[in-house]
Parts: structure tokens; C-alpha cells; sequence
């Protein structure tokens, strides 16, 4: 089921953070194959609005048109900037009871306004800190970068909004759904093909697929020691062909590839966290040589071991 999801960009809002937390939403969608999330943007009054950066945004939608939604977050400005919001008040006061709320940077001052905190963990920049502890005792304001409380959604605003965001796809989506969208932004960093890592199977899809589930299940626990195609088929009770057919339906691979990604994927997140010989990696995740191991590394990843490890290492070294 979709989940609708509605910004609300307040004139000056900052465009760091509302696209941390928007982005997060359609990669999630493009990894699982499936609508997830629905996102919407919507302007106090008229059909656009303009951003931190001056730049005009065409809404969707202005309060007085703005469809139902599931999840309603205010997208704020500068910590040091609270501008006159017409209508926004009475329009979040209103938000069915199941609706969630979030605020990013300044939109938490919003939900506080309008009541919509109080019991509720939050988080707020530090620049309003103390004026939001004062103006709303009520408030349980945490230290955090983000919060999720219940159906409360808040952050500091810039990059952290993008945390929150993971953080509410794992709520929704499962933790592998969420593990797999952090990992698309941090490859994208390092200049990853985002092809390299292995497409994610939704909750929904493996309970409605648990052929497709249950070979995957084998593929997880067989690393060290691979099955062929027809091993896997034969382990989960269908025919080879009916095995290709879910995978390229479902996750738009052919099993051998996929399980080649797997192994690869695993054998690349012990080469950057574990002092492990490059060799050794190579043999727990499947690859009968040092040869083979770092061929089909190089195919994947467009560096050999030593060469992502020793660039790994650097990048940590500059931060």
C-alpha cells in the first residue's frame, strides 16, 4: 500500500534538507520496484513558493487544494528565521488524528505552534533551542540530530533529514529496505555504479513470493560454499526455468548474477571493516582463487581489493 507523503515548503525553505528527505523516498521506490511512497509538495497560497537558494519551486498544491495525505512535514527555513505561516496553523490542526507530522529545520517550530508536540520528543536547531523551551514547556526536547517519536517526525534540518527519512523507511519498509537505500547514497559518494549492489526484496513481495523468498534465504546462507542455479531450484521445489522467471520478474536479475552480487557485496563490506588478508575474504564469500576473487571484484566495482581497501582507507585518513 502507497504511503502519501506531503511537504509543505514554507517561502524560504531549506532546500538541503527538504531534499534529503525527499530523495530518500524515490530511491526507495526505484530499489524495490514498487510505489512505496507518493510524494506531493505543496505552497501556502498559490502554486509555488521559492527556496533557500531563491530558486522558484512549482507546488503541486496550495493548503486549500492539498489532497489527504498519510504524513504531513513541514519543510522550514533558516533555524534563525520564522515567518508568518497563514493557515498553516488551522490546516495541521485539522490533519485526521492517524495523520503522522515532521518538521525539518524551522517546520518544528510549525508543529509546536499548532500544538501538535506536546508529549512528544522533538528535536529543534540549537539557534531556537532555548526559545522553543520556553514558548512550549510541554515539549520533551531531546538532543538528538533527529527524532521519531511515535507518529512525530523531527530534525535539525540539512543532512540529517536524511537520516530521519532512513530511519522511517525502516519502520515501514524493514531494515534491509533501509540498509539498502543508505547504501545507494554512500556508494553514490565513492562513485559506486548503484547496479553493483544486489536489488532488495520488499516485505510484501516475499511474503506473496516465498519460492523467490526461500531462495534467497539459500543464497544468504550459502556464501562460503555456493549452489548452482539447479541446486537452488531443486532445494525450493520448482523448476529452473520457474526460478529465472521469478528472479528477472521480481528483482531483474538472473539468479547466478544476482547471487554473484551477494557474494560480492558481502565479501566487500568484510574487506573495509575487518583486517582480514584479501585472500581469505576472497575464500569466505565463495571465490575458489586470489585470481578469481579479484577479476570478478574489478567487473563489479571498477577497482581491484587492494585498490578499493587502500582507497578506503585514505578517504577515512583525509575526513
Amino acid at each position: 500500500m502507497t504511503q502519501r507523503i506531503g511537504f509543505v515548503l514554507l517561502p524560504g525553505y531549506s532546500s538541503m534538507a527538504y531534499v534529503s528527505a525527499m530523495e530518500p523516498l524515490l530511491v526507495c521506490n526505484e530499489l524495490t520496484g514498487e510505489d512505496a511512497y507518493s510524494a506531493f509538495t505543496v505552497a501556502l497560497s498559490g502554486d509555488k513558493t521559492y527556496s533557500s537558494l531563491g530558486n522558484r519551486m512549482d507546488t503541486d498544491y496550495s493548503l486549500d487544494t492539498a489532497p489527504d495525505a498519510d504524513v504531513w512535514i513541514v519543510a522550514g527555513t533558516s533555524p534563525a528565521r520564522h515567518p508568518e505561516t497563514p493557515g498553516l496553523i488551522d490546516f495541521l490542526q485539522s490533519r485526521p488524528t492517524r495523520c503522522a507530522l515532521g518538521g525539518l529545520a524551522s517546520g518544528t517550530y510549525v508543529l509546536a505552534r499548532a500544538g501538535q508536540l506536546n508529549g512528544y520528543r522533538a528535536v529543534v536547531h540549537w539557534l531556537g533551542y532555548d526559545e522553543l523551551l520556553k514558548e512550549h514547556k510541554s515539549i520533551l526536547l531531546a538532543s538528538e540530530q533527529f527524532c521519531i517519536d511515535r507518529d512525530r517526525l523531527t530534525c535539525r534540518g540539512g543532512s540529517a533529514s536524511l537520516d530521519m527519512m532512513l530511519m522511517w523507511i525502516a519502520r515501514g519498509m524493514g531494515a534491509d529496505i533501509a540498509e539498502a537505500v543508505s547504501r545507494h547514497f554512500v556508494n553514490e559518494r565513492l562513485g559506486i555504479p548503484s547496479d553493483t549492489v544486489p536489488q532488495q526484496l520488499s516485505e510484501r513481495t516475499r511474503a506473496e513470493q516465498p519460492k523467490l523468498a526461500e531462495a534467497l534465504e539459500l543464497m544468504e546462507s550459502n556464501i562460503e560454499e555456493p549452489l548452482t542455479t539447479d541446486d537452488i531450484a531443486y532445494h525450493v521445489k520448482i523448476s529452473r526455468r520457474q526460478l529465472e522467471r521469478l528472479f528477472k520478474k521480481h528483482l531483474n536479475a538472473v539468479p547466478s548474477r544476482y547471487y554473484l552480487q551477494i557474494r560480492l557485496e558481502k565479501a566487500r563490506n568484510k574487506l573495509l571493516s575487518s583486517s582480514e588478508s584479501i585472500a581469505e575474504i576472497g575464500l569466505s564469500c565463495g571465490f575458489s582463487s586470489g585470481a578469481h576473487f579479484s577479476t570478478a571484484y574489478r567487473n563489479q566495482y571498477g577497482l581491484t581489493p587492494s585498490e578499493d581497501r587502500s582507497l578506503h582507507q585514505k578517504m577515512a585518513v583525509d575526513k
